[in-house]
This record gives structure tokens, C-alpha cells and sequence, in this order.
């Protein structure tokens, strides 16, 4: 299948290295791209969180190759949380990564 869109995250360096790590513990996704595409279809938080720490001169960029389906499926996700393409992909890895903090902690 031909993937003839992309698009941009920017992520902080910390979510940029997190989402490397977490990628190869878990034998997850070899890539942030696949890792970030992994967590838009397997994470449905009802509120994202805002990455406070994130300043976009000091950001890491991520390009992701998308299909006409997955585009169109991340830019509902855009309209539904009310925030542009490259905050939404910022703000989903940062919720996801906090969220699993969270649930370690209750561990």
C-alpha cells in the first residue's frame, strides 16, 4: 500500500527518547513513526495533557508516512480533542507516557 501523505510531530527530546526505548522493550514498533501510529490506534484517552516541558527550538521532529484512511482517521482525532495535527500527535505521546507512569506507580 502506497502511503502517499505525511505529517509532522514535534516532541520534546525526553517523548523522542522515550518513545525509541519503549519501542525496543516492549518489541513494539523499530520506529517512532510506528510507535506513534501504535499509540493513535491503541490509546483513547477521554482529556489529552498538554507537554508543558516541550519548546518547539529545542523539539525533535518525527515524519510519518500515512495512507489516505489513516490520515483522515488522525485528523478526526485532531477535531474530536480541538487541537492541530502535530499538537495532537505531541499531546497523545505525552499522555500515553504519563498515564503508563501512572499506572506503574500504582503497581
Amino acid at each position: 500500500m502506497r502511503k502517499p501523505h505525511q505529517i509532522w510531530a514535534l516532541v520534546s527530546p525526553a517523548m523522542h527518547r522515550k518513545l525509541k526505548e519503549y519501542a525496543v522493550e516492549n518489541k513494539i514498533a523499530s520506529t517512532r513513526a510506528k510507535m506513534i501510529m501504535y499509540i493513535l490506534y491503541n490509546f483513547h484517552p477521554d482529556n489529552l495533557l498538554e507537554d508543558y516541558t516541550f519548546q518547539s527550538k529545542l523539539g525533535k521532529m518525527v515524519n510519518i508516512k500515512v495512507s489516505d484512511a489513516e490520515l483522515e482517521y488522525i485528523k478526526s482525532l485532531a477535531q474530536r480533542y480541538n487541537v492541530t495535527i502535530s499538537r495532537l500527535l505531541r499531546n497523545m505521546v505525552y499522555t500515553y507516557f504519563h498515564s503508563m507512569e501512572k499506572e506503574k506507580q500504582k503497581a
